[in-house]
């Protein structure tokens, strides 16, 4: 009979129990969407994990990143496939060298006229070299026309410099007189023994390990 008892009263106090526990999931809801402030969430830097293996970045110091062990600098050094197994399964036995390099996107756009204007000085196709390989430095072309009488020269831009001597009775007559036409690029736009885009230094980072 106590047996009985105990048992009708262990479930009488079941509905009890799960209405008490109900409403306190209730409360503590409407609590966290009340009292939830977005301003004083703390967003924290994972550093450089997850990045892929092979990706490469620029880096703008002369010091390493906190988790150096997991980066190279792209400087053609060597690696072993045992050190750098996932980085050798990218690039091969050697680091890309990037040294006074500019990275270019891979294919080739044409840029021709919208709404009256170009792209650049002249319609342009941009064209890259092969993935991965080394394209050679180049300008496009530059022409002109240098015009001469006998009685008078004219240069512009490029061209500057004529000196003319009269033949030997004083006057211009063909075949006689001497002409110095000089070609200097400086004179127009800045020049040094490459080309190069205005730019600014930065060390490219390669991701070495995951």
């Amino acid at each position: 009979m106590k047996r009985k008892l105990w048992r009708f009263g262990f479930l009488g106090l079941v509905p009890a129990l799960l209405l008490v526990l109900s409403g306190a999931l209730a409360l503590a809801a409407a609590r966290d969407s009340t009292s939830f402030d977005p301003l004083q969430v703390t967003v924290k830097a994972t550093g450089s994990g997850g990045v892929p293996v092979g990706t490469v970045v620029a880096w703008p110091s002369s010091s390493h990143p906190k988790d150096a062990e997991n980066w190279l600098e792209c400087n053609g050094q060597a690696i072993t496939q045992g050190a750098y197994p996932e980085l050798y399964a990218v690039v091969g036995p050697n680091v890309p060298d990037y040294r006074g390099m500019f990275l270019r996107g891979y294919g080739s756009q044409a840029h021709t006229k919208d709404n009256g204007s170009t792209v650049g000085v002249t319609m342009t196709t941009h064209s890259s070299g092969a993935l991965g390989t080394v394209q050679g430095d180049a300008i496009r072309n530059i022409s002109g026309v240098f015009r001469r009488s006998w009685e008078h020269s004219a240069t512009d831009g490029v061209f500057y410099g004529v000196e003319d001597s009269p033949g030997g009775d004083g006057e211009y007559r063909q075949g006689q007189g001497v002409g110095m036409v000089y070609f200097d690029a400086s004179r127009m736009v800045p020049t040094a023994t490459e080309n190069r885009p205005v730019n600014k230094a930065v060390r490219y980072l390669i991701r070495a390990r995951p």
